[in-house]
C-alpha cells in the first residue's frame, strides 16, 4: 500500500510538465547507441522492414509526426500515424461522450483494420496511457512499446487525478469557460518552447481542444503495463522538466523498461525529428 502511495505521488508530480505539452528550446539531439537488447524484436535486429503506429499526444494529431514518419518511410517501414477521435482533422466528432476508453479502441481498431503485426507502438506525451491500453488489449499484435517522455499511469487512476489539483481545477475550470464542458483549450504555442517560425506557424495552425473524457476515464488494465512487450522509455534530457524528474527514476529503476536517453526536448517529433527519427529506426 505504502508503495501505491509513493507511485501516485510521484505520478502526481510528473504529469503536469506532460499535460503542458511544454517543450523547451531545440537543441542537436543524441541517443544512446544500445536501443534494444539482441533478440527481443520479434521483427529482427536485421529486418529490412518494420510497422510503426506513432500515437500523438494532448491537443496534437497524427500531423505532428509528419516528419518523423517521412524519414522511417524514406528507410522502407512502414508507418501510419492516427489521430485520435476529437482532435487534428477528427476534430468536428469532438464529444462529451469521447473518453479515454474511445481512444483506447481507435488505436486498437486502427491497427486491427490495417492487418498489421509485429508493431512497434510508439506513444507520446498522454499517448503513453493510450499505447498502454493498446497493449493490454492485443499483445499478440505489438512487438514492442516505446514511450516517448510519455506520460506513465497506474491502473486505476485517471489523468485528472494523477496530476497536481490545483492543475485539475484549472483545467476544468476551462474547460467550462473555455472549452463549451467538451474539452480542454491548447495552450498557447510558447507552451511548446522556443520554436522557429515556420514550425511556430505549423503548429499553432493545428491545435485542437482535447476532449475532457480522457483526462476523467481511469486507465483499466487487466494485465501488467506493457502485457508481456518489451518497453523502452524515451527519456529527454536537453532540458529536463522538473516535474518529470522524480517519476522518471522510479521508472528507470523499475525492471522491464529499456531505458535510452535522447539529448532532445519533450517534443521531439517537433523540435528534433531527425534525432528521433533515427532513435526509432534503432528500436
Amino acid at each position: 500500500m505504502e508503495a501505491r502511495k509513493q507511485t501516485r505521488r510521484s505520478f502526481h508530480a510528473a504529469a503536469l510538465g506532460l499535460l503542458l505539452g511544454a517543450a523547451m528550446p531545440a537543441s542537436p539531439a543524441q541517443a544512446s547507441p544500445r536501443i534494444r537488447p539482441a533478440g527481443t524484436s520479434a521483427a529482427g535486429a536485421g529486418s529490412a522492414s518494420k510497422t510503426y503506429v506513432l500515437v500523438h499526444g494532448a491537443w496534437y494529431g497524427g500531423w505532428c509526426w509528419e516528419k518523423v514518419a517521412q524519414a522511417l518511410r524514406a528507410q522502407g517501414h512502414t508507418v501510419s500515424t492516427p489521430t485520435c477521435p476529437g482532435l487534428g482533422e477528427q476534430a468536428h466528432l469532438l464529444s462529451k461522450d469521447i473518453s479515454l476508453s474511445t481512444f483506447i479502441t481507435s488505436i486498437t481498431n486502427h491497427i486491427l483494420y490495417q492487418g498489421v503485426s509485429d508493431v512497434i507502438l510508439v506513444g507520446s506525451g498522454f499517448a503513453g496511457v493510450v499505447i498502454s491500453g493498446v497493449a493490454d488489449r492485443i499483445p499478440h499484435l505489438i512487438d514492442s512499446l516505446v514511450y516517448v517522455d510519455a506520460m506513465v499511469l497506474d491502473s486505476g487512476y485517471s489523468v485528472f487525478e494523477a496530476q497536481p489539483a490545483a492543475i485539475t481545477r484549472q483545467r476544468q475550470q476551462q474547460v467550462q469557460t473555455l472549452g463549451k464542458g467538451l474539452a480542454i483549450p491548447a495552450p498557447p504555442v510558447n507552451h511548446y518552447g522556443k520554436l522557429d517560425t515556420e514550425a511556430v506557424d505549423w503548429v499553432s495552425k493545428r491545435l485542437t481542444p482535447h476532449p475532457v473524457g480522457t483526462y476523467e476515464e481511469k486507465l483499466v488494465l487487466k494485465n501488467p503495463l506493457g502485457n508481456g512487450r518489451p518497453r523502452m522509455y524515451v527519456d529527454c534530457t536537453a532540458s529536463p522538466f522538473a516535474p518529470l524528474v522524480e517519476v522518471k527514476q522510479q521508472l528507470r529503476a523499475q525492471p522491464g523498461w529499456n531505458w535510452v536517453e535522447l539529448a532532445a526536448h519533450h517534443d521531439p517529433m517537433i523540435t528534433d525529428p531527425g534525432p528521433l527519427s533515427s532513435l526509432l529506426a534503432g528500436v
